[in-house]
């Protein structure tokens, strides 16, 4: 079956273009699919599992900007939304660099980084990182989610400025991208930091929305 998405044609198979349908047309009632060969049946449970795993980032990416919207961002109507229970939804906001208990703290900020090999930094000027803590960790950004700069694949040195208040982190559009080391703080980037990384993404830098 070919269904047309923004203006570009798809072939899905029949059983997952259907059950797309019912999905956006929130009816309750879940229909068996129509496959039976075991081939057929193995290519649809493929497809649906390749959707499921860009559907979850993606409503993961979703959940924490919601909850960077404010301090006082209303996590109960966020968990009815998700489908998650109270404690699993702070297990995914964590993983997200946000706190799971906003009484206690803010999120790890990083707010500069330096290239290890020649140990310029960037954005932040010497005298803004004087005494805050950091780690090291190699830049790999995930393919086909940004557009890397020239860091890729070199290793940084991140800055950062911890649990600093939901309120006044001002997240923005890089809520939802964090920084994972194996052993240190999960740290959520600076809107100056992102851009540093990957370039500036709106299409018109000069316009706050971009455009």
């Amino acid at each position: 079956m070919r269904i047309s998405i923004g203006g570009e044609r798809v072939e899905v198979h029949d059983d997952l273009a259907r059950a797309l349908l019912a999905a956006l047309r929130d009816e309750q009632l879940v229909k068996p699919p129509q496959a039976s060969t075991f081939d057929d049946l193995t290519a649809l449970v493929d497809c649906i599992s390749r959707v499921t795993q860009r559907l979850t980032v993606i409503k993961e990416l979703a959940m924490s900007r919601a909850d960077a919207t404010g301090s006082y961002s209303n996590r109960r109507a966020l968990g009815m939304a998700a489908g998650m229970a109270p404690s699993q939804l702070g297990r995914v906001l964590e993983g997200h660099g946000l706190p799971r208990d906003r009484r206690a703290g803010g999120v790890d900020l990083a707010v500069a980084f330096r290239t290890t090999d020649d140990g310029q930094l960037h954005p932040d000027p010497e005298a803004d990182i004087d005494g805050l803590p950091s780690f090291t960790l190699p830049f790999n950004p995930a393919r086909g989610v940004v557009e890397p700069t020239e860091f890729a694949g070199r290793e940084l040195e991140f800055y950062y400025r911890p649990q600093v208040p939901i309120a006044v982190a001002d997240l923005g559009r890089t809520a939802g991208y964090t920084l994972r080391p194996e052993q240190g703080p999960i740290a959520c980037l600076t809107e100056q930091v992102f851009d540093a990384l990957f370039g500036d993404p709106r299409i018109d830098p000069t316009r706050p929305n971009g455009r």
